[in-house]
């Protein structure tokens, strides 16, 4: 530790100046209510004995312990150990029973403790109210003429907060607080994502969205819905860090973004019911696209069924008809079989009849007149002899059945005109 941190002049001898830096670095344990001091350096004499006691009245000067949080220490002051609570400004809770911790919370004490070291001597500067309701000591406290106060909120690790009627370093933790909020450190650093400014670009592309631009393509409302939900999620995280901003367990926050969040919130809040009903119009699109699309197939799948069914009918038809044909074709090859056949039989039969008929007709033709001979010498003449008796004509036998029909048979020596039954087998004489 820098001696010169003490700022006082020293009034030891030189052996009472090596018993003092001995002290500074002897450690203090507890006992009950009291303190207890182990040195371990003899021959300080009666001077560092006298140092020892002015110090035990100085409450100017603390003597660092352990660092709690990044507000708060605790140290001897005019021998009493003490919890040092730091004036006008605010850090992150780490060790709130009811509190998860913070965002930078660890970061501000691991600041805290970089530069509050244990047995680090540290001066104190008290406001109007020197303790607070949990007994705490409220003081400004500087470390090599710096206020640690102001260091904290200069990284962005603490911000200026104001409980009257202590406001003696409020001011300058409040520029401070401005350095850091300019260079974007700690608690006004973008790329940390528990801080504000991290999710403050979450807006502008909430408030982007083309809310009058409603696609009916599928492909482009779920595009439209994919891309929607991020900017939504994000919106929702922006609106939850402006709530945790407002909330009377954040005071920090409040201190660090209050005016920004007031600025921010109604916007914000427009924008996430814009989306969120640009949302519910995209699903509502989706969904229509989707019965769209189910009664479009239904109609094609019926429509396939109607031509699959047609289809099937005419094939149907057209094996129905081929068939009729076929059979149709049969039937007339059957049928003209089948008058083939009976005018072959007519033809036979005629032909039959054709051949009886030139048979009878030539039994029944006259016998051919022989050639006139010369005439003979005349013989003696002789008494000429009786012509014979013409042989009596037969009546034709009438035809079995009593039909008048018969053969060549039943009319034995009939000459005359014959009249044939139907299939020019039998005959009978006609007239």
């Amino acid at each position: 530790m820098n001696s010169s941190a003490s700022g006082e002049d020293s009034i030891l001898s030189p052996a009472g100046e090596v018993a003092a830096e001995a002290v500074k670095k002897t450690s203090w344990w507890k006992v009950g209510t009291g303190t207890v001091l182990v040195v371990g350096v003899l021959g300080a004499g009666g001077a560092f004995a006298v140092n020892q006691s002015q110090r035990a009245k100085d409450d100017t000067w603390a003597t660092v312990v352990r660092v709690v949080d990044g507000d708060t220490f605790e140290g001897v002051i005019a021998g009493e150990q003490k919890t040092v609570r730091l004036l006008n400004v605010d850090t992150p809770e780490t060790k709130h029973p009811q509190e998860p911790v913070q965002c930078m919370g660890p970061e501000a004490t691991e600041m805290l403790k970089d530069l509050l070291e244990p047995g680090d001597r540290v001066k104190l500067e008290y406001d109007i109210e020197r303790t607070d309701r949990y007994g705490r000591t409220l003081a400004g406290v500087f470390k090599d003429d710096s206020l640690v106060n102001a260091d904290l909120a200069r990284a962005g690790l603490g911000v200026a907060v104001l409980y009257e009627p202590n406001r003696k370093f409020y001011d300058e933790v409040w520029e401070a607080q401005q350095e850091a909020e300019a260079a974007g450190d700690g608690l006004f650093d973008p790329q940390i994502d528990c801080t504000l400014p991290a999710h403050e670009p979450a807006l502008a592309p909430l408030e982007a969205l083309p809310l009058d631009e409603i696609p009916t393509d599928p492909a482009a409302i779920a595009s439209a819905l994919a891309a929607v939900a991020p900017v939504i999620a994000a919106g929702e995280g922006l609106d939850a860090m402006l709530g945790l901003v407002g909330s009377a367990g954040m005071p920090h926050l409040h201190a660090a973004y209050g005016k920004r969040a007031e600025q921010l919130q109604p916007r914000v809040t427009a924008a996430l019911a814009d989306a969120r009903g640009y949302q519910g119009d995209l699903q509502r699109a989706e969904q229509a696209a989707e019965q769209r699309i189910a009664a479009e197939k239904k109609a094609a799948e019926r429509r396939a069924a109607e031509k699959k069914a047609a289809e099937k009918r005419a094939a149907q038809e057209k094996a129905e008809a081929k068939k009729r044909e076929a059979e149709r074709a049969e039937a007339a090859k059957k049928a003209q079989a089948e008058r083939e056949r009976q005018a072959k039989i007519q033809a036979e039969r005629r032909a039959a009849a054709e051949r009886e008929a030139a048979r009878q007709r030539q039994q029944q033709a006259p016998a051919p007149r022989p050639a006139p001979r010369q005439p003979a010498p005349a013989p003696r003449q002789q008494a000429p002899a009786p012509a014979p008796k013409p042989a009596p004509k037969l009546a034709p036998r009438p035809a079995p059945g009593g039909s008048g029909y018969g053969t060549d048979a039943d009319f034995p020596g009939y000459t005359g005109p014959r009249c044939y039954a139907p299939g020019g087998q039998v005959w009978k004489p006609c007239g």
